[in-house]
């Protein structure tokens, strides 16, 4: 699969499918994925995710501090929610416990008032492993056959008088200096 990546102000109001979006936004930085159809998907960011955070929780009526715990899976957020004497936020590092998080973490909101807790957001993670076994379309060589040929590409007898070769705004230089080109015009 091939995947554009887009660098706007603004998230356009048609997005290409299977594209990468960074949108500059402020002082806020946004990615967003899109799937074959086109449909986007956030990618949230630390900074962003905590800016959010922190103007939800000075906007919540009864919000508190307007600090936010982040703890490490469902377990150690029943216990923090437990010892609640007022509205609280959380984010979950492994929501996974939770069965409508697949994986990744999430964003909980704990009502103090009615000891209801909401999952504001989750996240999922963007940890990629690409194995050669998977790769689509990938050369017939071997990964060690591949190596090999890299090693022995600048490997000839004459490569430093070679690598003497440059070329600079179209003009070809040897040692950093300009060569005198002359052409034949015999028989043109």
């Amino acid at each position: 699969m091939r995947v554009n990546f887009y660098a706007v102000t603004a998230l356009p109001g048609t997005l290409q499918p299977d594209s990468f979006y960074y949108v500059a936004n402020g002082s806020v930085a946004e990615s967003y994925l899109t799937d074959s159809l086109g449909n986007a998907k956030s990618v949230g960011n630390t900074v962003m995710v905590n800016q959010l955070i922190t103007a939800a929780l000075a906007a919540w009526e009864g919000g508190g501090s307007g600090s936010m715990p982040i703890v490490a899976d469902i377990a150690a957020r029943d216990v923090l929610f437990a010892a609640a004497t007022e509205n609280v936020m959380a984010l979950v590092i492994d929501a996974s416990a939770d069965p409508t998080v697949a994986a990744g973490s999430a964003l909980y909101a704990y009502d103090f008032g009615t000891t209801t807790a909401y999952k504001v957001a989750e996240y999922e993670s963007m940890d990629l492993v690409i194995q050669w076994a998977s790769i689509q379309g990938k050369p017939a060589s071997t990964v060690a056959q591949i190596d090999d040929a890299v090693g022995k590409a600048h490997q000839h007898a004459n490569k430093t008088v070679l690598d003497k070769f440059t070329e600079v705004g179209g003009e070809l230089l040897y040692g950093g200096e300009g060569i005198a080109i002359s052409w034949a015009t015999k028989d043109w």
